[in-house]
This record gives structure tokens, sequence and C-alpha cells, in this order.
């Protein structure tokens, strides 16, 4: 009778599904799934079906999903025949999928609980990450348990390892940054990356994915017991998908550089086309780039080198030569390695990866801190930690680049800190040095904090106690308890004078919270991505949805309905413009350079209109606010030109209109010849030409601005920089000094401290 049972239960697939879910391993297996999205209701990035949340299913299904697999080959292989056997994988593949909606349902659920970002936004990549490796993983259990029952967890724990491995090797000898593996999903790279799309590479590979199960599948059946009865015409048949598909999935494999979810050196010297050697670095460069940015990129170059040597007091220090590798654009970096915007570099490879832009670059001194510190760390990683660096020591690692880079903007890196500590926004500097927290903070924040305490630091120890301490397994702890550092750290903060202008930007350069506190990080992101594209390709409509959608998703951002304002100006809408308007001034969390930045664009309005009166109150409104000095001086320029009628032919189609065409420029040109004693179309014309890199035309045009009368002492900075500036890009090296030397006198220590880099870059 129970033969007559178990029989008659076989032949009904309901019956076969039911008795599969009564198995303790397919239990256990859901039941993870279940708690896994259930520790996601606890944390921001998996609280909702988005990226994170993707991936922590498919790991999770990739490693412990062939439970599903393993019961169902073990209730076919007593009964034998391909017949039990197909009828028992199609059941372990549905279950493998239908499992997948608990944890779905449950984050939903969540989600109708306490709302957050757009519930159904992350399907699709829910789709991509978590259902193929609950798949692929149903087909391994299912293939090694037909293979040999009794060594099934002997087979399937190595199979998961060893791919795992082999899909992290080109993250540690290779150039890319991103991390894909069939049975756990994909890494994209660093965290402050935060725009994570559906990519063809993404789709690429899990196509690989589905190609690879059907050729486990068709092996795995192609192993069942053999009934006598049955004929080997099925068989032969499974033996050639499994061939075909085994060796289309190989192929794909093969094609990753191609399809981009691999990447090797020779391919990324092949599409950037250059290289460039100096006596430390090889840079690899786009081909197009001129022989003269290509010395001036090279000088800049050299320069950083011999500045963080001189920052660990180890001038002329023999290191292994550094290969710095720079991309035309964030998305060639993301298609080619990953991580758009974010910069990284690899110190035990010594490589530096980052965007190119115009000598000197802005980045790469940071990273040939990193690059260079390897050089006198220990361990297989080239950076303190502990374990060698593989729990790595972050606040001292970006602390120390920081401090070595020592970036000026509107001011210093103490500057900001202090004002940090005065805005009640400086981070807990033990916790920020505790393994494993520098990630807690919003990055601005931790790395402001880490590279002025690191530079304080220095400036007691010296560059060559950093060095020895670099190279510890303790790192930073070596100098003593970070305690008893930060509190004479925060009583040299309180003697730094922060400057008014310095302090409100802080207020908004350090307002965002980290990317793990975020709620809606990844999808506001890329749909501010897309509306930008949007926005660029001439689709103001869809622009507008975008950054609408943005609004709802973090309404307490309002540098995203500054964006959709400039969208619905842009599509004609000024009536609803008119109500973010209303909505942007009342809002609680708009900064004073943002409330500047917005009384301008209501000035622009006024004066575009003739309304003179109602411009002249905005501008009035913006200038009595800090804000940036760009900004600033556009202000003023705009208060300037405004205030005679004959200037307004030019300046109001260039300052207002933002039209920068050839008729702006003939006007500019015309109102410069009938006021030879104001500089100010000269300074326009020159500004002008710097933005399209017309080196020659930027000289002169600045040059002229100088001699004559300019609207204020901003002004004057500003052309000695853009003669400096474009002398130094168009080879003027004479000009170009001239006017560093006297940038060098200015009273600010960003502007003095950023023209002596300068100058020590220009023969």
């Amino acid at each position: 009778m129970a033969e007559i049972a178990r029989a008659v239960r076989w032949e009904t697939t309901g019956g076969e599904l039911v008795a599969l879910l009564e198995r303790r391993g397919v239990q256990l297996y859901v039941a993870m799934l279940a708690v896994l999205s259930l520790l996601g209701w606890a944390f921001p990035l998996t609280d909702h079906v988005g990226y994170e949340l993707s991936e922590l299913i498919a790991l999770g299904a990739g490693a412990f999903g062939v439970a599903v697999g393993v019961g169902a080959a073990r209730r076919a292989r007593p009964i034998g025949g391909l017949y039990a056997s197909v009828r028992a994988l199609g059941a372990a593949v549905l279950i493998s999928q239908v499992a997948l909606l608990v944890p779905l349902s449950l984050t939903l659920l969540d989600a109708v609980r306490r709302p957050v970002c757009e519930p159904l936004s992350g399907l699709a990549m829910f789709a991509l990450l978590a259902c193929p490796s609950a798949l692929l993983s149903c087909i391994v259990g299912f293939l090694c348990t037909q293979l040999e029952p009794k060594l099934t967890a002997a087979l399937l724990w190595p199979i998961f390892l060893g791919t795992l491995a082999y899909s992290l090797w080109p993250l540690w000898h290779g150039p890319q940054v991103f991390v894909f593996h069939h049975l756990g999903g994909m890494y994209p790279g660093p965290i402050y990356d935060q725009a994570i799309g559906i990519t063809p590479a993404l789709i690429s590979f899990r196509e690989t994915t589905l190609v690879y199960a059907l050729a486990g599948a068709a092996l795995a059946l192609l192993l069942a017991p053999r009934l006598a009865n049955e004929t080997l015409a099925p068989r032969l048949v499974l033996g050639l998908i499994a061939l075909v598909a085994g060796l289309s999935a190989i192929s794909l494999s093969r094609r990753g550089e191609e399809l981009h979810f691999d990447s090797s050196v020779a391919q990324l010297d092949a599409v950037l086309g250059a290289r460039i050697e100096t006596a430390h670095l090889v840079l690899h460069v786009p081909k197009e780039k001129s022989e003269l940015e290509r010395k001036l990129l090279a000088r800049d170059a050299e320069a950083s080198v011999d500045e963080v040597l001189e920052f660990f007091e180890a001038p002329g220090t023999a290191h292994a030569r550094i290969d710095v590798f720079l991309y035309r654009s964030a998305e060639e970096k993301r298609r080619l390695i990953g991580a758009a915007d974010t910069s990284f570099t690899k110190p035990w490879l010594r490589q530096i990866h980052t965007n190119d832009g115009p000598a000197p670059h802005r980045i790469l001194r940071h990273e040939l801190a990193h690059a260079l510190g390897a050089d006198f760390a220990k361990g297989p990683f080239g950076v303190p930690g502990r374990l060698g660096g593989l729990l790595p020591d972050m606040a001292f690692i970006e602390g120390l680049a920081v401090a070595a880079d020592w970036p000026v903007q509107e001011g210093t890196i103490d500057e900001e800190a202090a004002a940090l500590k005065q805005l009640g926004k400086l981070p807990d500097l033990p916790t920020l040095f505790a393994p494993g927290r520098f990630y807690g903070e919003a990055g601005p924040n931790a790395y402001t904090a880490a590279g002025s305490f690191v530079r304080y630091v220095w400036r007691e120890r010296g560059g060559a106690a950093l060095r020895t301490a670099y190279g510890l397994p303790q790192g930073f702890a070596s100098f003593g308890e970070v305690p008893v550092l930060a509190t004479t750290y925060l009583k040299y903060l309180d003697t730094i004078t922060v400057p008014p202008r310095v302090l409100a930007l802080a207020q908004l350069q350090f307002s965002a919270p980290a990317i793990i506190r975020q709620r809606c990080a990844h999808e506001v992101a890329e749909l501010e991505h897309e509306a930008e594209q949007a926005a660029s390709s001439g689709d103001s409509a869809r622009s507008v949805e975008l950054w609408g959608s943005c609004v709802s998703l973090e309404p307490d951002d309002p540098s995203l309905l500054i964006q959709e304002r400039r969208a619905l100006l842009n599509q004609g809408l000024a009536d609803k413009a008119h109500v973010v308007e209303e909505e942007l001034l009342a809002h609680p969390k708009l900064s004073q350079p943002q409330r500047a930045q917005l009384l301008s664009e209501l000035g622009d309005t006024a004066w575009r209109a003739d309304d003179t009166a109602l411009a002249a109150q905005h501008y009035a409104e913006a200038a009595a606010l800090p804000q940036p000095e760009g900004q600033s001086r556009a202000l003023e320029a705009r208060q300037y030109a405004m205030g005679e009628r004959a200037r307004w032919a030019a300046t109001r189609r260039l300052l207002a209109n933002n039209d920068a065409g050839a008729e702006t420029w003939l006007l500019l040109r015309d109102l410069d010849v009938a006021r030879p004693q104001e500089g100010f179309a000269a300074y326009l014309l020159a500004k002008q030409a710097q933005n399209i890199s017309a080196w020659d035309s930027c000289l002169r045009f600045s040059a002229s601005a100088l001699t004559r009368e300019l609207p204020g002492p901003l002004f004057v900075t500003e052309a000695l920089r853009m003669r400096a500036l474009c002398g130094w890009r168009g080879g003027d090296d004479a000009a170009a000094r001239r006017a560093l030397e006297q940038l060098a006198r200015d009273p600010s220590e960003a502007r003095h401290i950023e023209a002596m880099r300068m100058l020590r870059r220009t023969p």
C-alpha cells in the first residue's frame, strides 16, 4: 500500500511540489530567505526592493538554494528513470523561484507598514540578481546529487567557494572594481557610487548564467538512473543540449571583456589608446589628448609625486612605478571597470583609476598618496589594518591621503573641520577611527575630519612617524589612544578662525547623511542621472517627471526642488515653477547659499522681463547671504551689468539668458570697444574663452581686463587666476608665472596654497 500511495502522489504535480516542500532542507532554505528579508527591515538600504536587498537574497539563494535541488534529486533517484527526474527537477526549479516571493512579499509588506521609496522600482534588479542565482543553485544541487548522493555536501561548498574565488580573482589582480558571480550575484563597486542601475553588462552576465543553468540541467537529467524500458533518444538529445549550452556558456564567459563583465589592462590600453611614461609613472590617457595636454599632465603628475613623498619625509625614495588610468568620462569608466564617479586606487597593484580632466588634476595627488603609501605599508594589500590589511584601517588610509593632498576650495581642510565642529557635525574621532566605522559617517564629513586630524598629527609627530605607523599592524593606534589625541586636536580647532563664507558653505556641503542612512539613495541617484540625460537630449517633459519623482522620494532635500524648478522653467511651465519657488523659500533645510542661488535666478527672471526694480531687489537679497566665491562673483556681475542699460544688450544675453553664442560674443566685443576704461566686457570674454579652451584669447582678454577698471576685488583675483591657468595650459609659462606670483600674495591661505602649487608646476 505504501508503494501504491507513493506512486499515486508522484503522478500528481501538486503532490510532488507539496512533498518537496515538506523536506526539512527546503523548509530551512525558505525560512532563511524570510529571516534575511526581516533582518533587512532594520537597515535603510535593505528595507525596500533595491540593489542591496536583491544582492542579499541573491547571496542567500546562491549559497543555500542547492537544498531545493538536493531534495528533488533524492526523491527522484529511488524511483529512477528520466521521466521522474524531469518531474522532480521541474518542481525544484518552480519552488526555487516561488520561494523568492517570500522575501519579496515580506519586504513589500514592510513598505506598506512604513512607506519608503518606490515599492516596485527595484523589481527588475531583484529579478536579475536573485532569480538566476536561485535557479543555478537549485540545478547545481540537483546535479551534484545525481553525480554522487553520498558526497553531495562535499561537492556543493567547493563549487560555491571555488567559483566565488574565481570571480574575486580579477578584483585582486586586474583593474576592475566590480565582481560578477553566477551564484552570488553582483558587486558594482565603491559605496560612494550611488547610481546603481541595470547595465548591459549585468544583462549579458545573467544571460550567461541562464545558459550555464540550461547546461547543468541537461547534464543532471542525462545522469538520471536509467530504467530498462527507456529509449536512448531522449538522452542523446539531452547530451546534445548539455554540450551546446556548455560550450555557449564558456564562449560567453570568454567574451567577458567584450561584454564588460570582465576587464584587463590590455583592454584599457586598447580603449584609451595612449601612454605617457615619466620617471615614476605610466599615464594611460585618451589618444586624442593633445601633446601640450600630455606634457602638462606629466609635469603635474611628477610634481604631485614629489609633494606626496615630501609629506612622508621620504623625498627621492625609490618605489615601484605606478600606473594611472584616466578615462574620458564617468560612463566609460563605469562600463570598463565600474565606479563611474568614484576614483580609486589598488595599492597592491600600484594602479590608480580616475576620470580625465585638465591639469592640474583635481584628484591625482590624493590617489598617489594611496599608491605611494603602499611602499611603506606591510601586508598583501599595501594598506594598514588588521589581518594584513584584510580589515583595513579606513580612517587612517583616507585621512592620510587627504592630509597629503591637502586640497583647497573656499577654505582649507582645517577651516572646514573647524566649521564642522561649530555646526555640531564633526564626527566623533574615536568612533571614526574604530574598525569598520568610517563608512558610518557621511563621506564629506568623514574625509574632512580624518584628513584634518591626520594632518594635525603630521604637524606634531612628522611625516616619518606617519610613514612608520602606516606600516604597523595597529596603524594609527600606534600613536596612542585616539581619545587623548582627539582632545588636543579639538583644542587646536578652536584656535582656527572660520571665514563666514566657509561656515555657510559647510552647512550645505556637510548636510547629507551617510549613504547607509539614506532611505532611497540609489533610486534618487539613478533618477537624477536619467533626468540629466533627458534634459541634455531635449526631453524637458521627461526631465520634469523624473525630478518630480526625486522630490517625492527625498522631500527633505531642497537641491532636488531647485532642479525641479529649473526643469519646469525649461518646459515653459512658469506657474508650476512659481509653486515650487514658494515651497523652496519656505523649506526649513534650504541653506543660505541655496537661498542666494534661488534669489539670483529669480532676479534673472525679473531682468529678462524688464522688471529691473524686482530684479535689483532679488539680487540685493541674494548678495546679503554667504555663498561660494564663484556664485558671489556672478551675482556681483549681474548687479554691475544691470546698473547701466548700455551694458544690457551683451550682458543680459550672457548672464540672465545663459546665451554664450556667437552673437553674444560680438555684442561683448562691441561693449569692450565702446568702454575703453572698463575691463568688465574683457573679463567676460576671457571667461567665455576659458570655457571653450581658447587659451590665447583667454590670455589676451584677461590681460586687457587687468589693465582696466573691474567691478571689484573678486574679479581681479579671478582674472589673475584665468591668466595663470590659460597661460599654463596655452604654453605661455612666463605669463602664468607672473599671474601666480601676484596670486600667491593673496591673504587667503587657501588661495596662497593654490598659487604656490601652480608655481611649482610652472617653469
